[in-house]
C-alpha cells in the first residue's frame, strides 16, 4: 500500500525529492490545552506573533513546563525570523498578555480570560 505524502506550500516542486519526511507522534510532540490552542488561533495576531507565540508554546509544553528561559536567539532559530522581530513580537506579546514574563521565563497566559 503506498501513501501519497503532500508537500506544504512553501516547499518548491522543481527541488528533487530526496527523502519524504512524515510527522510521527513517536519523534516527540507538544501537548496543550484544547481551549488554549483555540484562543491562540482566534487571537489578533500578526504574523511575526503568531509564530513566536506558536514557538514559545513549543519550547515550554513542548518540555512540560509552564515558563521557561527562552532566548531571542533560540525563538529566531525555530520561527525563522531574525532576532530584533523576534524580541519585539515577543514584547507586543507580553503587553496583550498572550504570553506572561515570570522574572527571566515566559511562558504561555493560561487564564482565557
Amino acid at each position: 500500500m503506498s501513501a501519497v505524502v503532500q508537500l506544504f506550500p512553501n516547499n518548491r516542486q522543481d527541488k528533487p525529492v530526496t527523502e519524504a519526511r512524515v510527522a510521527d507522534c513517536n519523534d516527540g510532540y507538544t501537548r496543550i490545552a484544547n481551549e488554549l490552542y483555540e484562543e491562540l488561533i482566534k487571537a489578533d495576531l500578526t504574523r511575526n506573533q503568531a509564530k513566536v507565540a506558536h514557538a514559545i508554546c513549543r519550547k515550554t509544553y513542548g518540555f512540560n513546563k509552564k515558563t521557561d528561559r527562552i532566548s531571542d536567539s533560540q525563538l529566531a532559530e525555530l520561527t525563522g525570523l531574525p532576532r530584533q522581530k523576534v524580541n519585539k513580537a515577543k514584547n507586543e506579546l507580553i503587553a496583550m498578555k498572550v504570553i506572561v514574563r515570570n522574572g527571566h521565563e515566559i511562558g504561555p497566559n493560561k487564564p482565557l480570560s
